[in-house]
C-alpha cells in the first residue's frame, strides 16, 4: 500500500438504473488500479434556507483550513517530541483505527455533532473544538520551549566559554576581594589581546591597583582575570574595558541569586515533554475528526448546492496511485460530463476545483 496520503472526496447525483459509487469503482479501481474507492457516509442534515447556503458554504473553506492546521500542528508537534517523521508516529491512531481506516469506514458522530441542528451550530462546535485544542498547543509549546531554552541557558554556563560559563565555578572565594572601598573586576580578555590587556588596563581609570591583575583561567578563546579596583570606580573600569572589547564579568557570593539546578531543570523539561506527547497523542484524534466531519459537511453543502432537493447524491472516498491524477480526472470527466456544461473544461490545468462537474473537496494528509 502507498505511503501517499493524500485523498479525494467527490460526490455525485444517484442514477436510476446504476449505482454510482459501483462505476466509479469499475473504470477506476477494478480495470485500471489507479485509485482505492470506498463509499463515504453523509447523514441526512438540516438543509435550511438557500441564502443560508450560500453564505455557509463561502465561510466553510476558511474554517477547513483552520481545523486543518491544527490537526497538522498537533501530528508535528507529537512527531518533533517522539523524533519520527511528521504524519508518521505510529500511535497516530483515530480511535484505534489508522488515518485511512478511519476515512473508508467513516460515520457521522450524532453524539458530539448533533444532525438535527443547525448547520450553522455543527460548523460553530467544530470550529470551538479547533479552537481550543490550537490554544492549548501555542500554550503547552510557549511553556515546553521556555523549559528547553532555560535547560540549554544552564547547559551553556557550564560548558560554554569564559564569556558566559558560570563564574561559580571558576572563582574561589580567595579569589573575590571584597572590602568597604575595594572589589574584584573579573574581565574576560580575548587570547590575543592579552598582551595590550596586561600593558593598559592599569590606566582603564583612576584607582586601579597597580599590578594587582591575576590570572584565573584561560581557555582556547579567552582569559579570564581577576583586577582590584575601589568600589567608587568600579562602573567606570567596566565601561572603559567594554570600549577595548573586554568583558567585565559580575560576581557576587552570599548575595547571589543562585542558578536553577540544572538537573532540575532537565528532569522538570522531561516531565513536560512526556505530559506534552500524552496530551497530543489524546487529543490529536479529537482534532482529526472535527476536520474530517466538517470535510463531511462541506460534501454536504456543496452537493445540496450543486444538485438541488430532494437530497439524493453519494460521497466516495478516493485514494488515488501516485503520479495518476491525470488519468484519473479524466475518467471522472467522462464519467459525469452530462451534469455540467460547456464552461467546464476537460483538463486539471483548465479548471479549478469549483467547475468540476461533480463535487470535489481534497483531503490531504501529507504532513
Amino acid at each position: 500500500m502507498s505511503d501517499n496520503q493524500v485523498f479525494w472526496l467527490i460526490s455525485a447525483p444517484n442514477r436510476t438504473n446504476e449505482d454510482i459509487f459501483d462505476s466509479v469503482n469499475r473504470k477506476t479501481a477494478k480495470e485500471v488500479s489507479l485509485s482505492e474507492n470506498f463509499k463515504f457516509n453523509t447523514p441526512a442534515l438540516r438543509v435550511g434556507t438557500l441564502n443560508s447556503l450560500i453564505t455557509l458554504n463561502d465561510e466553510l473553506a476558511k474554517i477547513d483550513t483552520f481545523v486543518e492546521m491544527t490537526a497538522k500542528r498537533i501530528s508535528k508537534q507529537l512527531s518533533d517530541l517522539v523524533g519520527s517523521k511528521p504524519g508518521k508516529e505510529k500511535s497516530l491512531s483515530i480511535n484505534g483505527h489508522t488515518i485511512q481506516q478511519y476515512l473508508s469506514q467513516f460515520k457521522w458522530d450524532d453524539a458530539k455533532y448533533n444532525p438535527k441542528s443547525t448547520l450553522q451550530e455543527i460548523v460553530d462546535k467544530i470550529y470551538s473544538t479547533a479552537s481550543k485544542l490550537d490554544e492549548d498547543l501555542k500554550t503547552k509549546t510557549s511553556e515546553y520551549g521556555a523549559l528547553t531554552t532555560a535547560v540549554h541557558a544552564e547547559e551553556k554556563k557550564l560548558m560554554g566559554n569564559l564569556q558566559v560559563k558560570s563564574l561559580s565555578s571558576i572563582v574561589t572565594p580567595e579569589q573575590f576581594i571584597q572590602t568597604e572601598y575595594l572589589t574584584t573586576a573579573f574581565v574576560v580578555v580575548p587570547t590575543s589581546n592579552e598582551k595590550e590587556f596586561l600593558s593598559t588596563y592599569e590606566t582603564f581609570c583612576e584607582y586601579v591597583l597597580m599590578r594587582s591583575a591575576k590570572k584565573i583561567q584561560g581557555d582556547s578563546e579567552y582569559t579570564l582575570y581577576g583586577v582590584c579596583v575601589f568600589k567608587k570606580f568600579y562602573e567606570n573600569f567596566k565601561t572603559q574595558c567594554l570600549e577595548r572589547k573586554f568583558i567585565v564579568r559580575d560576581y557576587k557570593t552570599e548575595t547571589e541569586t543562585k542558578t536553577q539546578d540544572t538537573s532540575k531543570l532537565s528532569e522538570d523539561q522531561k516531565n513536560y515533554k512526556t505530559s506534552m506527547i500524552r496530551w497530543c497523542r489524546l487529543h490529536f484524534p479529537e482534532a482529526f475528526m472535527a476536520w474530517i466531519h466538517l470535510k463531511a459537511l462541506r460534501v454536504f453543502v456543496e452537493s445540496v448546492l450543486r444538485f438541488g432537493i430532494p437530497i439524493n447524491f453519494q460521497a466516495i472516498l478516493m485514494k488515488p496511485q501516485k503520479r495518476e491524477d491525470k488519468r484519473l480526472r479524466d475518467i471522472l470527466f467522462n464519467e459525469f460530463k452530462y451534469l455540467g456544461s460547456q464552461h467546464i473544461g476537460k483538463n486539471e490545468e483548465e479548471t479549478s476545483e469549483r467547475f468540476f462537474p461533480y463535487v470535489f473537496i481534497s483531503i490531504d494528509w501529507d504532513v
